[in-house]
């Protein structure tokens, strides 16, 4: 066996959204400044992307962050994801500073403010310590904005990621996982009747208003495939949807996924304004992983 490149990383999940936070790896970023770094490792890199990405080291739902210096921020943290995947997502903030300040990567603060730069400006975190543990993390977006139609509602996030906001058709009695067939297909529909560049969607939610407040959801990336979270982002979403058909100046909303697990977003300082959501991230594992030159799949597969 001849061995070629080794990757060393941490997974971390929020809400059920995997990270692999790489901490070492062959991947070299010579541009200076986290934009140019962003942009050579959105160009090169494939095979090693590839090789955290997909089977048999990680999977369709897996993303991946690569931690760098910033002169703006205590942290620089750069995504990559599959193709169809938004490569950037509040949750790949929260569970990279969550996995390095429980490994030490990152230093604990007694007032628990961090600050994380990415390609989407610099990001303001609040952390609650239980004991030597992440107790949680608190996120607030910058702005979100919806406008209405008779069949679909449509959410733009910090004025750059746009989510289509449908509520339940008569094929889908509720959402739950006894109908998960339906509504897998439902999604794969949207999915490819929004697949033209020119409407540059980054998710399709499908959601159900729950008689005692709050939503279930269930959001589907470009491609069709299923958040395995509530999302953040559609928490904001709904939340936004919400404000704007009560006009409630103060509010919260719950969002739970199809899976069972549950986001609360609070807007105290009124419609469109930042809103928070809190998360606790979770450590899942630290691996190495092994690129032998020899493996006729080299890059992994992904199962369809």
């Amino acid at each position: 066996m001849e061995f070629g490149k080794m990757f060393s990383s941490l997974d971390a999940h929020v809400a059920g959204e995997a990270y692999r936070i790489v901490t070492q790896s062959p991947i070299l970023l010579s541009g200076t400044g986290l934009k140019a770094q962003s942009e050579q490792l959105a160009r090169n890199f494939s095979a090693e992307k590839n090789l955290l990405l997909n089977e048999p080291r990680g999977h369709r739902g897996m993303h991946g962050v690569i931690p760098v210096g910033s002169d703006r921020a205590d942290i620089g943290l750069l995504f990559f994801s599959h193709r169809q995947a938004s490569a950037f997502k509040y949750e790949g903030v929260l569970a990279a500073v969550g996995a390095l300040l429980e490994t030490g990567g990152l230093k604990r603060r007694e007032n628990g403010r961090y600050t994380a730069e990415t390609t989407e400006g610099v990001i303001e975190l609040s952390v609650d310590f239980n004991g030597d543990e992440v107790a949680q993390i608190s996120v607030r977006n910058k702005a979100a904005s919806v406008t209405r139609t008779s069949q679909s509602s449509t959410a733009l996030l910090d004025g750059k990621r746009k989510y289509l906001i449908y509520p339940l058709p008569p094929a889908i009695p509720e959402i739950d996982l006894a109908h998960l067939s339906v509504i897998s297909e439902w999604g794969a529909g949207k999915a490819a009747e929004y697949a033209s560049a020119t409407h540059a969607i980054t998710g399709v939610v499908l959601a159900e208003e729950l008689p005692g407040g709050g939503f279930r959801s269930v959001t589907f990336e470009k491609d069709g495939y299923i958040l395995r979270s509530p999302g953040i982002d559609t928490t904001f979403a709904l939340l936004a949807l919400q404000e704007k058909r009560n006009g409630n100046h103060a509010v919260s909303v719950s969002n739970t996924s199809i899976f069972g697990s549950t986001l609360i977003a609070e807007a105290p300082d009124g419609e469109g304004g930042p809103a928070l959501v809190r998360a606790e991230p979770f450590v899942t594992g630290a691996h190495q992983f092994v690129l032998d030159r020899e493996d006729p799949l080299d890059q992994g597969f992904l199962i369809v």
